[in-house]
């Protein structure tokens, strides 16, 4: 199905290729496209190619300067009309403090990309229009617990659960395991193409979503298989980009049963 919203374009200013991985797919899954610069020298020829709708600015990695990042930000400023975010860690370095100074930005702390990122940076969009991503919604073809129990046997508490999705000829292979005594929930999970087995799925971006946004993200391995630790949420959905632009979502079942297991006779 499409989704209504445009696709936006949005301009990572970071040195870090870890930070600029992780952002890439935060914001994937919601609906942008990532350009890359390393520097704001960088970025103001970035700027005329690629016309981006918005930036996020981080000033670099724990005890590196950011004097460099700072010089020539008028220009991205002036060029986005404001269209731009600051990461921050816990300390903000004089250049940073001077910078929020004197232009009016958001700020976003590195440790809170998850919860702040997206509420941010779609304020900045709430005023535009927008090409749509396609989102395919896999349906459910596997669930253990919709499996006859043995005759003879009952079942004390539940058990973990496998459930097994499908979207045309993608396949997601999932294990959900409640934590003893525990709020935490682990999720498995392998993609594969059943008309090509021996296809790959190597850094495939993965976004788990919970009733308010992204609260996980997570790269397949050559096999398709990645992993979530999470906190118990109601209701859960999985995001996989499948190629540029197209995902596919598996929407769980209600998470209930995940608790019920973990505090089962305690």
């Amino acid at each position: 199905m499409e989704i209504g919203r445009q696709l936006r374009k949005v301009l990572i200013i970071c040195e870090e290729p870890s930070a600029r991985d992780t952002m890439r797919v935060l914001l994937g899954s919601m609906l942008c496209q990532c350009v890359f610069a390393s520097s704001v020298q960088q970025a103001i020829a970035v700027l005329e190619q690629e016309n981006p709708d918005a930036a996020i600015v981080d000033p670099g990695s724990e005890g590196s300067s950011a004097s460099p990042m700072v010089s020539g930000f008028d220009k991205i400023y002036s060029s986005l009309l404001g269209r731009v975010l600051v990461l921050s860690g816990k300390e903000s370095e004089p250049e940073v403090k001077d910078l929020l100074e004197r232009y009016p930005l958001p700020l976003v702390s590195r440790d809170r990309l998850l919860q702040e990122l997206w509420g941010n940076l779609e304020s900045l969009f709430r005023s535009k229009t927008v090409l749509s991503r396609v989102v395919d919604a896999a349906r459910l073809v596997f669930d253990s617990f919709l499996q006859p129990m043995p005759a003879g046997v009952r079942a004390t508490q539940l058990p973990a659960r496998r459930m097994v999705y499908q979207s045309e000829n993608l396949m997601a292979d999932l294990w959900l395991e409640p934590q003893t005594d525990s709020r935490h929930i682990a999720l498995v999970g392998q993609i594969v193409d059943s008309a090509r087995p021996d296809r790959q799925f190597d850094t495939v971006p993965v976004v788990l979503q919970g009733r308010k946004g992204a609260i996980a993200l997570a790269t397949t391995n050559k096999f398709g298989e990645f992993h979530f630790n999470f906190d118990f949420e109601p209701s859960v959905t999985l995001e996989i980009e499948v190629r540029g632009n197209h995902w596919v979502s598996v929407v769980l079942p209600c998470m209930e049963w995940a608790q019920r297991a973990a505090f089962a006779g305690s």
